[in-house]
């Protein structure tokens, strides 16, 4: 009985050591997969992406009308976003979310991408009691 209790304990113990042990199949490092899904999925986000217009209410304009220069985003694999309006710049925060980037600083601000592809965003800045829609497009070397 003794001899049974202990080779059932003994393979238990097995068990719960190969499992702690064991990794993905994919993953031969025993990082988390997950993560790295992560990165890759941000890799289309980092760098510049230009003002194409601006929407105030139902009008377009041209974003160096709207913002007295030019508008742009630039994204680092930091999780910090530089927002330049021509010659001024803030550092903000920002977050990969489904459809589209969180960003925060003064304050929050959404954008949703408008494309499968994911190169262009439509930013929504509120301004007093009206909301500026930014079209933004992502800049390719």
């Amino acid at each position: 009985m003794k001899k049974t209790f202990l080779l059932l304990l003994m393979a238990l113990l097995c068990l719960a050591l190969l499992t702690a042990c064991g990794g993905a199949a994919d993953d031969p490092a025993g990082e988390p997969a997950a993560e790295e899904a992560a990165e890759q999925d941000l890799e289309f986000l980092l760098g510049s992406w230009f003002a194409q217009e601006a929407s105030v209410g139902d009008e377009t304009k041209d974003p160096y009308d709207v913002f007295g220069g030019t508008f742009s985003l630039y994204f680092s694999d930091n999780g910090e976003c530089t927002m330049a309006i021509d010659q001024q710049r803030a550092i903000v925060n920002y977050e990969l979310t489904d459809n589209g980037v969180v960003l925060t600083g003064d304050g929050v601000y959404e954008a949703t991408f408008d494309d499968a592809e994911r190169k262009t965003m439509t930013l929504g800045i509120p301004s007093g009691d009206i909301m500026v829609n930014v079209l933004l497009e992502k800049y390719e070397e």
